[in-house]
C-alpha cells in the first residue's frame, strides 16, 4: 500500500507517492520513503510543499500532466505535460499517449494552471476509460484523476472556478499479481518505462524480436538500400515508429540503422530489445541549431557507412509507416538514377490533403523539400555533404530540410504519392499546433499494402512534361469563386479542369502568392508556400474522377494557356457577397466547429449528474456523439 497525494491548481500540479515499495535490479522488493515529484516546465524537481511553486524557472506550464506509475512498486515511470491550455492539436498527442499506456498501469492526470480548453476529442477516450468529469470540465477547472488502465477509478476530483490549489489524498493498493518471467529482458525494461504500448502489455505483448514481414513484388530493389531512422530521447514515439516500419511488407530488418543523437540509456536499451543496429553521432546546441548539426552528422555518417548503396531511405522517430511504404519505394527508387531532374522520392504527399487525395495509385512530382519518409541517392548525399557548412550559417535557414532544398535541390523536384504512405504523429521542436491540426492530423494515409502504382515510367522528366502539358492544354477552364459550393462540377467521368489566377512578379523578383493563397485555401490545399507545385502549377484531385490545375498567370510558364475570354481570378475583384462566401469557407476549413466546451457548467450541474446515473449516461452519450 502506498500513500498518494496529487494536487492541481493555479501554481501547477504535483504528485507525491509515500512509503512506496521499490524494486531492486534483482526484482526483490523493499519499502522505503518514496520519491516526491513536482512537474514544472517539463522538468521533475523535488517537492517540499505546494507553496514553493514560484521557485521554478519560468513558472509552471499550463496543461494536463499525465503520469504513469508502476502498479507493483508505486514508482513513477513516465510523465509529460500536454499544453492543453491551447485549443489546437495537443489533445491528439494526449490521446496517443493514453492509447499506449499498457493495461494495468496506474495513471495520474492533473490540470496544471489551465488544461481543459484543449481537451476536446481526448475527452471521448477519457470517458471511455472511466472518467466521470472529463466531458464536463470548464476552462477554469482544476481536476485530478487516478485510475488503473483497463480497470477502476481510484480517485477523481474537480473544482470548477477555484483560484487556489486542491489536493486529493488516497491509498494506492499495490498489485500483488505475480511478475512476468523476468528472465525475459523486456520486463526489466517495462518495470521502469511507461507508455510503451504492446511492448509492456503483460496480457498480449508484442512479439520479440519482431517477426519478419512478407516480401513485396519488387523486393530486389530494396536489397542494398539502408533504412536510416533518426532518433533521440523520445523512445515512446520511436517504438511505435519501429513497430510500424518493421511490420510493413518488404521491410529488411538487417538494413535498418537507428542513428542516435543525445539519446538516453532508455533508448539504447529499447534498441537492444528489438535487436536492431544503432550508432551514435555527436551533437551540441539547442533546438534547431542542434537539429541542423545532427542531420549534418547523419548525412556524413551515411556517406561513410554506405558508399556503394544505390539510395537510402530516411525516417524520423515520430513517423508512422503505411503497410505500403516499402512497396511504394520498391517501385520508385530507380527514378533517382534515371532522371537527373529529380533529387528525392517522398513517401509523404505534399498535396494530398483531406478531400483532395483519392487515388493511392497516382504519383505526382513537384518542387518540394524532403519530408517525413524520403529516399535520396548516395550521389546526392555526397554532393550535399560538400556544401553543408561546418559552422552554423548566419544568414541562412537552420531548418535542415529547407537548407537541403535550397542548396542540394538546386531547382530539382521530388516524386511523391497522391495519398501519403506516412503520417507524422509526434509533437516536437517545430510543431505548430494550429497547422498540425488543420493540415496534418486528418491527412489521408494509405492503409493497404501492395498498391500497384500507375505509370511510374511516366514520371521521368520528358514523358511527364509532355503528359502534364497536354493535360493542361486540354483542360476545361473554370471561372467564378473558388470557394463557391459548385465551383468544381460533380461528374462521373475522368475530366481535367484548370483555374487561372492572377500572379505577377513583385519588385524583388519573387511571385506574388496572395491570390494563390485564397484559391488554394478554398480547396483545402496548402496555400502558404510553393511546396508541391510543378512549374508554379498546383495539381489537386477534388474527386476520384476530377483533376484540377491552379495556374498563376502570367508568372507560370503555363500562364499563356489562359484563353482570351477568361480573366484570371483576383481576390480583390470579389463582390462583398462573394467575399463573404470565401471568408466563411476558409473559416470553416481553418477553425472548423471551434467551440470551447462547458463554459456554463456549475457545481450543481455536476452534482445532479452524479446522483442521477441515468441522466449522467445520457449526457455523456450526447456529448460523445457531438465529439465524434
Amino acid at each position: 500500500m502506498a500513500g498518494v497525494e496529487v494536487w492541481s491548481g493555479d501554481g501547477g500540479w504535483g504528485l507525491e507517492v509515500r512509503a512506496a515499495c521499490l524494486q531492486d535490479t534483482d526484482f526483490t522488493t523493499r519499502c522505503e520513503a518514496g520519491e516526491r515529484h513536482l512537474q514544472r516546465e517539463g522538468w521533475t524537481v523535488p517537492l517540499v510543499t505546494p507553496s514553493n511553486a514560484s521557485i521554478s524557472s519560468g513558472g509552471p506550464r499550463s496543461g494536463i500532466a499525465l503520469t504513469a506509475v508502476n502498479p507493483r512498486t508505486g514508482r513513477v515511470i513516465f510523465n509529460k505535460v500536454f499544453p492543453l491550455g491551447q485549443y489546437w492539436a495537443h489533445w491528439a498527442d494526449l490521446e496517443w499517449h493514453l492509447q499506449h499506456v499498457a493495461p494495468g498501469r496506474v495513471v495520474v492526470l492533473a490540470i496544471a494552471v489551465s488544461g481543459a480548453v484543449g481537451l476536446r476529442h481526448a475527452a471521448v477516450r477519457l470517458a471511455a476509460l472511466g472518467s466521470l468529469f472529463a466531458f464536463h470540465l470548464p476552462p477554469t477547472a482544476h481536476w485530478t484523476w487516478v485510475f488503473i488502465k483497463g480497470g477502476r477509478t481510484l480517485s477523481e476530483t474537480v473544482t470548477l472556478h477555484s483560484r487556489g490549489t486542491h489536493h486529493a489524498h488516497l491509498l494506492l493498493p499495490l498489485s500483488s499479481l505475480p511478475y512476468p518471467p523476468f528472465s525475459e529482458p523486456r520486463w526489466h525494461y517495462c518495470a521502469t518505462h511507461g507508455v510503451m504500448g504492446g511492448l509492456c502489455d503483460e496480457h498480449d505483448p508484442d512479439p520479440l524480436p519482431p517477426p519478419k514481414p512478407a516480401p513485396v513484388a519488387r523486393q530486389a530493389a530494396l536489397a542494398h538500400v539502408p533504412i536510416i531512422v533518426t532518433a533521440g530521447a523520445r523512445h515512446q514515439y520511436l517504438y511505435y515508429t519501429l513497430t510500424t516500419l518493421l511490420a510493413a511488407p518488404g521491410a529488411l530488418h538487417h538494413n535498418v540503422l537507428v542513428v542516435l543523437g543525445d539519446a538516453p540509456p532508455s533508448t539504447t536499451s529499447l534498441l537492444h530489445l528489438l535487436g536492431l543496429n544503432f550508432t551514435t553521432v555527436a551533437v551540441s546546441g539547442r533546438d534547431n541549431e542542434k537539429l541542423f548539426r545532427y542531420y549534418r552528422a547523419v548525412f556524413r555518417l551515411l556517406e561513410r557507412s554506405f558508399p556503394d548503396a544505390p539510395a537510402a531511405i530516411l525516417l524520423d522517430e515520430d513517423v508512422e509507416v503505411s503497410p505500403d511504404f516499402f512497396s511504394f519505394f520498391s517501385q520508385t527508387l530507380w527514378l533517382l538514377h534515371a532522371d537527373p531532374s529529380l533529387y528525392c522520392i517522398n513517401a509523404y504527399s505534399a498535396t494530398g490533403f483531406s478531400g483532395i487525395a483519392h487515388d493511392a495509385r497516382t504519383l505526382q512530382r513537384g518542387s518540394v523539400q524532403v519530408e517525413w519518409g524520403y529516399a535520396v541517392s548516395l550521389d546526392f548525399v555526397r554532393d550535399v555533404n560538400t556544401k553543408w557548412p561546418n559552422e552554423l550559417p548566419e544568414n541562412d535557414t537552420l531548418f535542415y530540410d529547407e537548407w537541403i532544398f535550397r542548396h542540394g535541390g538546386r531547382g530539382r523536384e521530388c516524386v511523391f504519392p497522391e495519398m501519403s504512405r506516412t503520417k507524422h504523429f509526434g509533437v516536437g521542436v517545430n510543431t505548430d499546433a494550429w497547422s498540425t491540426e488543420i493540415y496534418f492530423l486528418n491527412k489521408p494515409v494509405m492503409r493497404r499494402p501492395h498498391v500497384a502504382l500507375q505509370n511510374v515510367a511516366g514520371m521521368v522528366s520528358g514523358p511527364w512534361q509532355r503528359r502534364f502539358s497536354a493535360s493542361l492544354a486540354s483542360a476545361t477552364p473554370l471561372t467564378g469563386n473558388p470557394c463557391g459550393e459548385n465551383f468544381v462540377p460533380r461528374i462521373n467521368i475522368s475530366t481535367n479542369f484548370v483555374f487561372f489566377y492572377k500572379q505577377v512578379r513583385k519588385p524583388d523578383g519573387q511571385p506574388d502568392w496572395s491570390n494563390f493563397y485564397f484559391a488554394a485555401k478554398c480547396l483545402n490545399a496548402w496555400g502558404v508556400s510553393a511546396q508541391g507545385l510543378h512549374q508554379h502549377v498546383l495539381t489537386v484531385r477534388p474527386s476520384l474522377h476530377t483533376t484540377l490545375f491552379l495556374v498563376g498567370t502570367p508568372f507560370s510558364p503555363h500562364g499563356h494557356l489562359c484563353p482570351p475570354h477568361v480573366t484570371p481570378w483576383q481576390y480583390a475583384t470579389l463582390t462583398s457577397s462573394e467575399d463573404q462566401i470565401l471568408i466563411d469557407r476558409i473559416r470553416h476549413l481553418e477553425i472548423g466547429e471551434f467551440h470551447v466546451a462547458n463554459l456554463n457548467v456549475t457545481t450543481d450541474y455536476l452534482a445532479h449528474l452524479l446522483i442521477q446515473p441515468r441522466l449522467q449516461r445520457q449526457a455523456s452519450d450526447g456529448r460523445r456523439r457531438a465529439f465524434t
